[in-house]
């Protein structure tokens, strides 16, 4: 119920700022502890045919990957991918991942922390002398959203490159919030707000003397192999990338094209693009202490304010198990992933189609056909 709540809530925040939304002590044993699948087809089994069930009568569009310890058990793309040249969608077709972003972001500020570049207690003000109240900002509030920085979206003119063809540098996307009011005293309040993870971008700029996007590259994309992973603004290079959609409708053939939107207004808030291979190649990473440490990944996944830590949110559901979760959104593509830190299974769901709520009911559905399997497998 928990996660429902805050997915709800978060599904009313995309549907005021339109694209880039996030769905808002971990047991330090969970990393390390293994449970046995069971040893046959059933949960594969079980997985596969509610999926096609529910793409079927929910004309769900996209690529689902889930996995459990080192086993796969489904990976495999539904629906259109591009409905002009009638390509299905596969487990390698590239989506955009909008806010699944925001992890790879917080990622980059802890590896910084550990390299003694930089602190979360840093006050804002260190990076950006001239900001307004930035002596009592820092880059904590920034990570966990609880800054009172209001919304950057609220005050841009246009996302898509349709109707904007300025491409904006981070100094330009700070400049559209940087002297609006705030919406509470930083440290007091929650609130999901897009400018605290575009002010990041910016800081781990100044720290690395490199863009946010070549420091990505360089300490994550490349080391990890991540092929298929790059940024909006260099969309050129993006090969097999499916199409965005307001709405599909396969049974009459109707489709609606969302616009692109232009990768630099995303920025380190959501400018990334990837596959669901990709991404699980990434979170056995994350997740394996192979990028940051084990004290990194702790502070990451402590629940500060309404449940969020640094680009996650997390929550413990019925049976005890820490979960860490985040959606994203963008024009045309809703995303998902979750990670059961206890029963080490993880979810991922990409989807080039605006439609919040059918992956709110699909990952639930999902984590509850995990569950069930685990006890069974351990009665």
């Amino acid at each position: 119920m928990l996660k429902k709540t805050i997915l709800n809530i978060m599904i009313l925040l995309c549907i005021s700022t339109l694209f880039l939304t996030g769905c808002e002590n971990v047991n330090q044993k969970s990393f390390h502890e293994k449970t046995v699948v069971s040893s046959d087809t059933n949960i594969k089994s079980k997985l596969s045919k509610y999926i096609d069930r529910y793409s079927k009568k929910n004309e769900f569009s996209g690529s689902i990957l889930i996995a459990k310890d080192d086993e796969t058990l489904l990976n495999k793309g539904y629906g259109i991918a591009d409905y002009n040249n009638r390509l299905p969608n596969k487990p390698q077709t590239i989506f955009e991942i909008a806010s699944l972003t925001k992890q790879f972001t917080a990622t980059a500020i802890l590896m910084l922390q550990e390299q003694k570049l930089l602190d979360v207690n840093d006050t804002l003000s260190k990076y950006i002398p001239d900001y307004p109240n930035g002596d009592n900002i820092t880059i904590y509030n920034l990570l966990t959203h609880t800054s009172g920085i209001p919304e950057y979206l609220d005050y841009a003119d246009s996302i898509d490159t349709e109707n904007h063809t300025l491409a904006y540098t981070p100094e330009e996307l700070i400049e559209l919030f940087k002297n609006e009011p705030f919406n509470f005293n930083a440290g007091t309040s929650f609130e999901y707000s897009n400018s605290n993870y575009i002010l990041l971008g910016y800081i781990i700029e100044k720290v690395s003397n490199i863009t946010y996007e070549d420091y990505i590259a360089n300490n994550i994309i490349m080391p990890l192999n991540l092929t298929s992973t790059g940024f909006l603004s260099n969309e050129i290079d993006a090969k097999n990338k499916s199409i965005g959609y307001y709405f599909i409708n396969k049974h009459s053939n109707e489709h609606a094209e969302a616009p692109k939107t232009e990768g630099l207004m995303s920025y380190s808030a959501g400018e990334i693009y990837s596959t669901s291979e990709d991404l699980q190649k990434w979170e056995n990473a994350l997740f394996s202490e192979e990028v940051i440490t084990k004290e990194s990944l702790n502070e990451m996944f402590t629940p500060y304010l309404n449940n969020y830590g640094y680009g996650w949110f997390t929550y413990e559901n019925a049976d005890g198990d820490k979960i860490v979760f985040h959606s994203g959104n963008l024009p045309g593509y809703t995303s998902f992933v979750e990670k059961n830190l206890d029963k080490n299974y993880l979810i991922i769901i990409l989807c080039n189609e605006n439609i919040d709520e059918t992956i709110d009911t699909l990952s639930t559905e999902l984590s509850e056909i995990l569950d069930r399997e685990y006890l069974l497998d351990n009665e």
